[in-house]
């Protein structure tokens, strides 16, 4: 059977009923997931070594420091001003992480960028993926709402894809296949965040669905800060959500000719954010009264049926 088939035929069946028929490591590892984590990303993190889940969390840190920089920044020009130098800090600190001649073998000054560069040293970071994320970020100082899909795309490149380009690095998977597979599931995971987060959003004065989207439907930039929940707004989502819909059966066409149980870890995160997505839809996009999550059994059948699509790819 193929494997998005064999997906389809086994989502309804119980957690427990999975765990007995996956092979003898499989089955052990769920059993730790249900023991030691409710958290997306530990779950994912549970499938790779140690090593390994030292440089991904400080990857992520990386992603958290330089984010909370801009959304975390004092209201008005001022807090616009220090986000930005310390943007540049960090551009001068991935110089010195990399050793760039003109840094004069200057090392890194935080305890973050030697880390990175320790782990560097391990997995080879693709160094543009690390200036394309603060160039992702810094979007944010400069846009409250993007014009067009094609805008919004490099946006979410910038701060999700690029994110798994690193994230390919530390599983051991950079080939050209992998990387087109990390670049449409980042879209897809910011995609459904974005869907996800509207109302959250608009509290901070952000709207990223693009006003060529909004006009389309009859709606305006206003209409998505007051919350305006209505057949417009549906309609809009439904659009949106297609979107992310492209991009996730993107990634998943490219799997049989990657090796998926390296990809384990991403495709743990890439199945359960399409479970968040499905939520959505299911909800009618009515993302303004109950943010979408899934439940701890949800999360593991979503984990063991992804073990158990990796396995029968190896095959």
């Amino acid at each position: 059977m193929h494997a998005d088939m064999a997906f389809t035929a086994q989502k309804s069946a119980r957690p427990l009923d999975l765990v007995r028929s996956l092979p003898g490591r499989g089955a052990a590892i769920v059993r730790r997931l249900t023991q030691r984590s409710a958290s997306n990303f530990r779950f994912a993190f549970l499938f790779l070594g140690t090593e390994q889940r030292d440089a991904l969390k400080l990857v992520y840190e990386y992603c958290r420091v330089v984010d909370d920089i801009v959304d975390e920044r004092e209201p008005g020009p001022e807090g616009d001003a220090r986000a930005r130098h310390e943007l540049a800090e960090w551009s001068r600190e991935i110089e010195r992480i990399f050793g760039d001649p003109y840094t004069d073998g200057d090392p890194p000054r935080t305890e973050l960028g030697r880390g990175l560069q320790r782990t560097h040293k391990l997995f080879t970071y693709p160094r543009e993926a690390f200036d394309e994320i603060l160039a992702g970020v810094a979007m944010d100082l400069e846009k409250t709402t993007y014009e067009s899909m094609e805008d919004l795309r490099l946006y979410c490149y910038r701060v999700a894809s690029c994110v798994g380009f690193l994230c390919i690095a530390i599983f051991g998977e950079q080939g050209p296949a992998t990387r087109e597979y990390a670049e449409h599931l980042g879209l897809a995971l910011q995609y459904t965040n974005i869907l996800r987060d509207i109302a959250e959003d608009a509290v901070r004065q952000r709207v990223y669905l693009p006003k060529e989207l909004l006009d389309r439907h009859g709606l305006s930039r206003r209409d998505i800060l007051d919350c305006r929940y209505d057949g417009r707004f549906v309609a809009a989502a439904s659009d949106f959500a297609a979107a992310a819909e492209r991009e996730y059966q993107a990634a998943w066409r490219l799997l049989p000719s990657i090796n998926q149980r390296t990809l384990l870890p991403a495709e743990i995160m890439g199945r359960t954010y399409y479970e968040i997505l499905r939520e959505i839809r299911t909800r009618n996009y009515n993302v303004f009264t109950r943010r979408a999550s899934l439940r701890r059994r949800d999360k593991l059948r979503i984990a063991a049926l992804a073990i158990a699509r990796a396995g029968a790819a190896s095959f």
